[in-house]
Formats: structure tokens, sequence, C-alpha cells
């Protein structure tokens, strides 16, 4: 369904965050329809200008839907609602209407999107930022950089989207190209559990067509497992006979490209992902080196292994977009020397053997600090698997006294990393992982 379809008729606009306001000021400005519908799940106030819409909400959502020709569902509203179940034909997204736009009225622009468990925001950011330095015509979009809805009366040489598993869930189109970083375990109610979760997030190559392709990193094995339905267009990376990483270096065939001590970014997981990058700029046919070269000024995305400050010998790491145990193995893996961790966050059913077998392993984490609803879980996985002396399990009660210790103990130490990598979501104790990086910077400033 493109935008063009939904003119004359009753559209429900369902989800009034920021992207239902975006859709329902696109529809009003550009006269595609004038019969809009509101739902919300919770009570709320009508946006402005859209006074005169009716509004459904709360027990009174089917109502709604029932009236409306078109529902076009945000991504916060689940496909797995009985209500959208029910009228699943008449069911769309700003996602699934912008894509079908741009690839059949914007036929010169190819259409990249990137998805995964972790990773894609620098993943994406670092596409766009070297095609740009190319000298292509680039919109960022989707789940970061601008809202999709914005991009489509432009022209683009490409356009990069992330994607998220609520907007690839129910996609009825794909990308030309599209890439996976990673795929974690993940306890999802909006997905009604990580089986669903899975086949969500891979859904977003499902329509794809002609010479499109999708790039998958070869080294996860959860990714290589859900994608072998569509092995015909899989592509591999993350392998000797393409691009991969290794010792903290990118390398195409063995050759090298360039190693992270050449770029702004930490975290040896993101050459994982550069590698997929790379095949992609490598399978469009442009200069490889050129881009290298050019990554080398690109700025690494707030909140994610983020430098925040270098205080008498000790660095403080604001990685608070880490959600997943397996996101802080990676942040803890990308630094040398001394190391405190600070971990916690809402519980998401989500196993830390791992994560305490890491800390087991790794002689550099001299304590582990645990915060928040999963912090008693994480240390008693800690207590389970760290059997050595030489590290120490704190159960903190907030971050501040959290930092504090670990700043101390590493002035101790001769310096070292404070590592903030939650390994779990901030939702219940901070609006986002957004405000909590920035509680986490506030605290290290007032060191």
């Amino acid at each position: 369904m493109k935008i063009s379809d939904l003119r004359g008729k009753i559209v429900a606009v369902w989800g009034l965050g920021t992207e239902g306001r975006d859709v329902l000021k696109y529809l009003r400005d550009h006269a595609v329809t004038n019969k809009l519908v509101l739902i919300n799940d919770t009570d709320c106030a009508k946006p402005e200008g859209f006074s005169s819409c009716e509004l459904y909400t709360g027990n009174d959502v089917a109502k709604g839907c029932e009236k409306a020709e078109v529902i076009i569902r945000s991504p916060g509203v689940s496909i797995y609602k009985p209500e959208l179940v029910k009228y699943r034909e008449k069911v769309t997204t700003v996602t699934d209407l912008c894509l079908n736009e741009i690839r059949y009225n914007h036929p010169n622009c190819k259409i990249i999107a990137i998805s995964g468990s972790k990773g894609k925001s620098t993943s994406v950011s670092a596409l766009a930022f070297m095609l740009s330095r190319l000298g292509f015509k680039v919109g960022l979009g989707g789940n970061i950089g601008r809202p999709l809805i914005e991009l489509i009366d432009e022209d683009y040489d490409f356009l990069v989207a992330e994607i998220s598993s609520y907007q690839a869930s129910d996609l009825t189109v794909s990308p030309h190209i599209g890439m996976f970083t990673n795929l974690f375990y993940v306890h999802s109610e909006w997905h009604n559990g990580h089986e669903n979760y899975c086949r969500d997030k891979i859904h977003m190559i499902a329509n794809q067509q002609g010479n499109d392709c999708f790039w998958v990193n070869a080294q996860n094995e959860q990714l290589m497992r859900y994608t072998e339905e569509f092995a015909q267009r899989r592509r591999l990376y993350d392998v000797e006979s393409g691009f991969y990483a290794k010792d903290r270096c990118l390398y195409d065939k063995g050759q090298k490209i360039l190693s992270l001590s050449d770029l702004r970014l930490s975290g040896t997981h993101n050459l994982d992902n550069l590698a997929g990058v790379f095949s992609i700029i490598d399978e469009l046919g442009l200069d490889v080196k050129a881009a290298a070269e050019a990554l080398k000024d690109f700025e690494p995305l707030p909140h994610r292994l983020q430098k925040v400050a270098l205080k008498n010998g000790v660095l403080f790491i604001n990685d608070s977009i880490s959600t997943a145990p397996e996101a802080a193995i990676g942040a803890v893996n990308s630094f040398d020397g001394n190391l405190v961790l600070i971990s916690g966050g809402q519980d998401n059913q989500q196993d830390y053997t791992e994560y305490a077998q890491c800390v087991a392993e790794n002689h550099k984490i001299k304590a582990v600090i645990t915060l928040y609803q999963t912090g008693p879980k994480i240390a008693k996985a800690l207590r389970n698997q760290v059997k050595r002396e030489d590290v120490a399990l704190i159960e903190g009660d907030s971050l501040e006294k959290a930092v504090a210790f670990a700043y101390e103990l590493l002035q101790k130490n001769g310096g070292g990393t404070v590592l903030f990598t939650p390994t779990s979501p901030s939702f219940g104790f901070y609006k986002n992982f957004i405000e909590r990086g920035n509680h986490f910077i506030k605290v290290v400033e007032t060191l």
C-alpha cells in the first residue's frame, strides 16, 4: 500500500505518539484525506489541529478499527493485539507506506535497511556517513534520523533505514539490500515471545524480489537459523572469503582495511558490524578504501560506548544502549586495563550466565556493581560463576554511589575504566536509554 492508496479513505491512526502525529500532519498537509480517526490505547488529548476528529481509547479502540477503511498502526502497537489480528487486511504502518512509496515512485533511489538486536544504529549511521562522503545524496531515517514520512517527497540516491522488529513485523515490501547485525535472546510482550521476535525481525527481507539481497553475520547462529528459508538471497559477512573482523582489525579477503585504533569508535563488536557495512559498500561497486578513509572522521553515537570523561587516570564509558547481556560482553572485550562494571535495569527475562562467565574469565575486571530490578538476578549469576577472590561484587542501591565506589577503587588500582553497561532495558526507572545515559553523565560530571 502506498500513500496515494489512502486518498479519500477513512484512515485511522492508532498510536498518537511522535510517529502517529507525524503521519496525521502529513495526510492533512498533503490533502490525502480529511476522513481521519484517532485511536490510542490510553486516554489522551487530541493532537493540536485535529480536535474535530473522533478519538477512541481504551475499551473503545475496536469501534475505531471497525469504522476505518485503513488502520495505520504506530510501532508501539503490537500486531498481536486482537483488534489488529481481526482487521489485519486493512492494517498498514508508516514504514510500509513509505518504503512502498519510495520503492515504486522513486526508482532511482536504492533502499538499504539494517536491523538486528544490537548495533543497528551505529551501522546505519556509519553507512550513511560513508555514502555521503563518497558524494551521494543520502536520506537517513526509520528508527533513527528523520521520520520516513519526511523523506518520501525528496529525491535521494540512497535511503538508509534502521528498522526495528516492531516496524519489520508486517511489512509488505522489503529493501533492495538488507543487513542483520545479530540476533539475541529477547522476551518481549509485544511479540508474545522470543520465537515471534526472531521471525518478526527477519520479516524485513521476506518480500525481496529480483536482484535484491541481504547480508548476515555468519558468526551468529540464530541469524543463520532464522534466515535459512531465505538462503537464496542471503550473503554472508564475517567470513574469510569476504569482510571479517580479527584482532581489532577489519579485513577484506585477508587484506587489512583498517584497525579499530584508526577510528573514533570504541568496541570490537563495531568491527563485526562494519564487516557487514563494507560488504554493502562493496556490493554497490563503490570504493572501499575511500569509504574506509572517510570512516575515520565518523563520530560515535551518544550512549554507545561513549567516552564521557577521563579523571585522574579513570576513564568513564557510557554504554546505556546496552540492554542485553550479549551487548555487555562485547563492551567488556573492547577495553584493556582494569575494569569496573555497573549493570542492571528492568527485568526482561534474560539469562545472565554467559555474562557472569565473561566476568569469571576476564581478570581485568576488578568489580561489578549491580543495580535496579535485575541487580539481584545478575548478582546471583555472578556468585554462581565467579570464584575468583580478586573481583568484588557490590549490590548497589543508587547510580551515584556506584560511580563513586568505582572511581575510588580504580584510583587505588592505578586507573582503569568504569563501564556503565546496564545489560537490561531502562523502562520502569528511566524514560529511555537516553535519559539513563544522561543520568550517568551527570553523575560523572559531579565527581
